[in-house]
């Protein structure tokens, strides 16, 4: 089936969430700026995948994330997210329930932690109930605001993308919101050729001959690049949820964390060689567009710092006017 044309390229979906995750808020507006122009349907794909990336990557900030009908609202909330430390525990406890709603029980540890695991697999199933019941158990206004935040995305993106919104609203109403804290600016430049993993054309052909060169089962060689190359965060806050989803997976594909690391020393340098190439043109196709479009860049940064600095003086009931 022809790829719709409408669509977000995929380099460009891997690469936003990935410069969020790592902290460079500097590609994150260029590289919005570009979204923003590519076609009449961009804008909407943005929103959506903007709040995702906002409950997957720093959920408690789900509560401060105030969407207008204006782009720059959007992008605001991302490169917060860039500058805070990563709180992922909606994300692992959400791929946890997600897996057991779909019959993988080895997710259950026999822990008081299944509890959580189980409700939101069930949630999974009867998404209907449980947001009739959330709402419900707010407890002050920041949790109030979090669960009206992920209730409006809540169809938005791919059923595991749905339970990760699940799982920061429970999470919400299980414990005391966190206070996102600031994380240190990224040192290092982006590298570009990490934007292609498993969901990229260009990262399964990689993958698929690196596996076989080095005599590695794929699944292994796909985790080992997740894990330390496209989860790679800036700064993160302990997410034990994060943690046990990611203690599940490497279970899962039959190898300990100390082991993934001495496969992935040689594995990953010839990766990067294989991808080079496609990163180096990636990173140059978006120079180029910045170049050409340094106004529409520097017109967009403005209006996200505008809005940042005026969105505690924004009327919550009113923000949908603007």
């Amino acid at each position: 089936m022809p790829k719709d044309p409408s669509a977000v390229d995929d380099r460009y979906r891997s690469l936003l969430q990935k410069a969020v995750r790592r902290g460079h808020p500097e590609l994150v507006s260029t590289l919005s700026a570009l979204i923003e122009n590519l076609n009449i349907h961009s804008r909407g794909w943005f929103e959506k995948r903007a709040a995702f990336i906002v409950f997957s990557e720093c959920w408690p900030l789900g509560c401060e994330m105030l969407f207008t009908k204006r782009f720059p609202s959007k992008v605001a909330a991302l490169i917060r997210v860039a500058r805070a430390r990563k709180a992922r525990d909606a994300t692992g406890l959400g791929l946890l329930a997600y897996a057991l709603a779909q019959g993988e029980t080895s997710v259950l540890n026999h822990s008081v932690g299944d509890h959580a695991v189980k409700l939101i697999a069930k949630a999974i199933r009867h998404p209907g109930d449980f947001w009739e019941w959330v709402p419900a158990q707010a407890a002050d206004h920041r949790c109030q605001a979090l669960i009206a935040n992920a209730g409006r995305y809540r169809e938005g993106g791919r059923p595991h993308d749905k339970a990760v919104v699940q799982a920061a609203a429970y999470l919400a109403v299980n414990a005391p919101l966190p206070d996102p804290t600031p994380a240190p600016a990224a040192d290092d430049p982006f590298p570009h050729w990490v934007v292609f993993d498993r969901h990229t054309s260009e990262g399964k052909r990689a993958l698929r001959d690196v596996a076989r060169d080095l005599h590695i089962p794929l699944p292994q060689l796909e985790w080992c690049f997740y894990y330390f190359e496209g989860a790679a965060a800036n700064a993160e806050t302990p997410s034990p949820w994060w943690r046990r989803y990611c203690q599940w997976h490497f279970d899962r594909v039959g190898m300990r964390e100390e082991e993934a690391r001495l496969l992935w020393e040689p594995s990953r340098a010839q990766i990067a060689d294989a991808l080079a190439e496609d990163g180096r043109r990636l990173q140059s196709d978006i120079y180029r567009w910045k170049l050409a479009n340094r106004e529409k860049v520097d017109a967009l940064k403005r209006e996200v710092e505008r809005f940042t600095s005026h969105i505690k003086e924004l009327p919550r009931d009113q923000s949908l006017l603007f």
